[in-house]
């Protein structure tokens, strides 16, 4: 359906164009805009990702969202006769004088006459604005927002190397240009007071040239005055490389562990973890001040080295014959330095390991009594390491042991042979002197980078090892859905299991066997068996933490693995028996999955859970800080925040895995109570081994070894199910026919 409707002029509006984040329809046009180049998204996501406050955010945050999310978008100002010459550049997004946005469809030049289509984002989809040039001008000053898709490889989507390294060096262009040009400057500079000494002594000194002293001290002040502005603009880039670089590639680092699926981090320590991502400050260090201070640096071989043999290629072979020993030396020694770093860096991880083990269950080893256990395991791991990377101390000593006299040689072997041919070349010494100082002098100037070209090779076997560990980590796989181009589109909360059964990695039983039922939208469903039975696979696998399951699972229709893996677990509320709260206050961890919640929303959810009457009776309420660990809170007030966090997001379906379990029979009580209206408008699945909290579910699943062993109401499997009446009993034992308890609660039940 096409209506056209003009815009009504805005002259109170901003004739700048306003301010895009005071009206909150940008991030639609965006969302609209992406979806007819094939990227589905939605605003609650991108508010949830890219931690958005409340309105639209500014035209260079949009773009850089759009960037992330796929998009290539530029900022720019057209008119209307540019405007009909689009084309295939639409749809883009048109920004208006008040500060709201449109979305330009498509540009009409040969109609009658030429108009354009608009959307707008708060109208319904078919709903389209055309309008003329006189109207649309009307409220138009020419800002656009074009966008195209971008089918470049994006840096979090490339394999972690050198070649990524590389290419984040040279995607900063001007900088390495301005670096170059200072390094060559620096360099070409550093050798003038070598050529002013030889002037000094070989034409000043010898004729006494007063006039042409002065001349020499003005040139070589002014020489010094370059260097020093040179010298400074080389380390400013340095510094400003090394700061990009370093971001970039830190940012990449964590996008890429957090997109590592989760049985990753159950299987690998956290301390190998840190180890690995702490240690690439080894490969920055290697790059930005071995590397390029070395690179840099070179540019003086390039320019002393003609030099040199310009003066004796007799003496230039000589020093260069040195290095060529110290290099042969190092590429000895470094298998057996290879071998010692190995060790080294093993005996650090576990280490490592063993300390963030520690420090996690503290509270156990207070508790258990085993600090002097842990003290003596501590010892032994400490010398262990310190052991290592002695013998890999005394190993890179031979290196050094071998290097040192072989350069002191070729410092001293110049000097001497050059004396020699000094005293055998006809002439005498005197006019060989400032020549033999002056290449003595520019020996050791080249010799420093030389011997730095031998350091890196043997630095770089450490660090190579280290990127080889780097891989390991950031090369894996990632989790299934994070491709971007997943199904997003709203729950509404069917769940259906389809021959399901899954194995984790090791295990020798499948934990779900051949697994088949429906959870109808808008029901509360119950899932109970023994422990290992599968209880909690089935909301893992519900989360997409796991992928490699066979069989079929779908919501509302839709294989779960079309899902994109962050808009259905922003859909899926979960609520576990042990919940991590972040550091921050109450008002924020509540508020984790909603950046843009409200004081009242928070306050809701609050309430839902039954932490409201706890929280308003902190000195600080809902600004109570909460410290790592969260020492300062119970066990059940944990879990009410956990249970708040999980509603925050207003959640189409919500699971909880035994989430009232920590809690005591009040806070239970308070729960249970308001399961009714937490779980009205969604699919609420409760795992439970309290079946007093399943009584009033549309449906119960008894699960026994993997597999489905019943599935009913809560009085059909009290009929029934062994399993669930077992249970039953065992947990209502003191309301059997014949107890105390039971005469008192038919005597209640009576009075009632």
């Amino acid at each position: 359906m096409s209506i056209a409707i003009p815009i009504p002029s805005v002259a109170g509006g901003d004739p700048g164009g306003g301010s895009s984040a005071s009206l909150p329809n940008l991030l639609s046009c965006l969302v609209i805009a992406a979806r007819h180049r094939g990227i589905l998204l939605s605003v609650a996501q991108l508010v949830r990702e890219f931690q958005l406050g409340a309105g639209d955010p500014p035209v260079d945050k949009l773009i850089e969202i759009a960037g992330a999310c796929g998009l290539r978008a530029v900022a720019a100002r057209l008119d209307w006769r540019a405007l009909m010459k689009l084309g295939k550049a639409a749809p883009a997004i048109v920004r208006l004088r008040d500060g709201s946005a449109m979305v330009l469809l498509e540009a009409l030049p040969r109609g009658n006459p030429p108009s354009i289509v608009l959307q707008d984002p708060e109208a319904p989809a078919d709903a389209q604005l055309i309008l003329d040039e006189r109207r649309f001008s009307a409220a138009w000053d020419g800002d656009i927002i074009l966008l195209k898709r971008d089918y470049r490889t994006r840096d979090d989507e490339q394999p972690f190397g050198w070649p990524l390294i590389i290419r984040q060096v040279l995607r900063e262009r001007r900088v390495v240009s301005d670096l170059a040009i200072a390094a060559v400057s620096v360099s070409l500079l550093s050798i003038a007071p070598i050529f002013f000494m030889r002037v000094i002594l070989d034409t000043v000194l010898n004729y006494r040239a007063m006039d042409t002293l002065a001349v020499l001290c003005v040139i070589m002040f002014v020489l010094i005055g370059f260097e020093t502005i040179f010298g400074w603009v080389r380390r400013y880039h340095v510094a400003r490389l090394t700061r990009r670089i370093e971001a970039n590639v830190s940012v990449y680092m964590f996008n890429r562990v957090l997109a590592l699926p989760v049985d990753f981090f159950e299987r690998t320590p956290v301390g190998e973890i840190l180890h690995d991502v702490h240690e690439f400050n080894q490969v920055r260090q290697f790059l930005t001040e071995q590397i390029l201070g070395t690179f840099l640096d070179a540019w003086v071989i390039v320019i002393v080295l003609p030099i040199l043999c310009a003066y004796s290629l007799l003496l230039t072979g000589f020093v260069l014959g040195i290095a060529a020993l110290i290099v042969i030396w190092i590429l000895v020694e470094l298998p057996v330095i290879r071998h010692h770093a190995n060790r080294t860096i093993h005996a650090d991880i576990a280490k490592g390991n063993f300390l963030v083990e520690s420090l996690h269950g503290i509270r156990t080893v207070k508790s258990l009594a085993l600090d002097s256990l842990r003290r003596h395991e501590w010892d032994v791991r400490v010398a262990r390491a310190a052991h290592e990377r002695y013998q890999l101390a005394l190993a890179a000593s031979w290196v050094q042991t071998v290097a040192t006299p072989l350069h002191r040689l070729m410092i001293v072997g110049v000097l001497a042979l050059g004396v020699y041919l000094a005293i055998a070349t006809p002439g005498g010494p005197a006019a060989y002197a400032g020549a033999l100082v002056a290449f003595w002098i520019l020996t050791q100037r080249m010799a420093g980078p030389l011997i730095e070209l031998t350091q890196i090779i043997e630095r770089y076997d450490e660090v190579r090892i280290t990127m080889e560990m780097l891989r390991k980590l950031l090369n894996q796989a990632p989790e299934e859905g994070r491709s971007g181009n997943g199904v997003r589109t709203p729950l509404v909360g069917r769940i259906e299991f389809h021959g399901v059964r899954f194995r984790y990695p090791g295990a020798v039983t499948p934990a779900l066997d051949s697994v088949s039922f429906p959870i109808e939208e808008g029901t509360v469903f119950g899932i109970m068996g023994r422990s290992g039975s599968g209880k909690t696979t089935v909301t893992r696998l519900l989360q997409m933490l796991h992928s490699d399951y066979e069989g079929l699972i779908k919501i509302d229709g839709n294989d779960l693995r079309e899902y994109d893996v962050d808009h259905l677990r922003s859909s899926i509320g979960v609520v576990l028996q042990e919940n991590f709260l972040f550091s921050g206050t109450i008002r924020e961890n509540i508020a984790a999955a909603k950046p843009d919640a409200r004081v009242e929303d928070v306050v809701r959810a609050a309430r839902l859970a039954g932490a409201e009457e706890f929280i308003e009776r902190l000195p600080r309420g809902y600004e109570t800080y909460i410290y790592e660990g969260s020492p300062n809170l119970s066990g059940g007030q944990r879990q009410r925040i956990a249970i708040a966090r999980a509603l925050i997001g207003d959640p189409r379906v919500l699971v909880l895995d035994e989430a009232t379990s920590a809690l005591d029979a009040e806070s239970e009580a308070i729960v249970n109570a308001n399961l009714r209206f937490i779980a009205r408008g969604r699919t609420l699945i409760v795992i439970s081994h309290r079946l007093s909290s399943l009584v009033t579910a549309d449906a119960i699943l008894v699960l026994e070894r993997g597999k489905v062993y019943d599935i009913g109401r809560h009085a059909e499997l009290l009929a029934r199910c062994d399993i669930y009446s077992g249970l039953w009993h065992q947990q209502h034992r003191h309301l059997q026919p014949g107890s105390p308890h039971e005469a008192i609660a038919l005597s209640n039940r009576a009075a009632e």
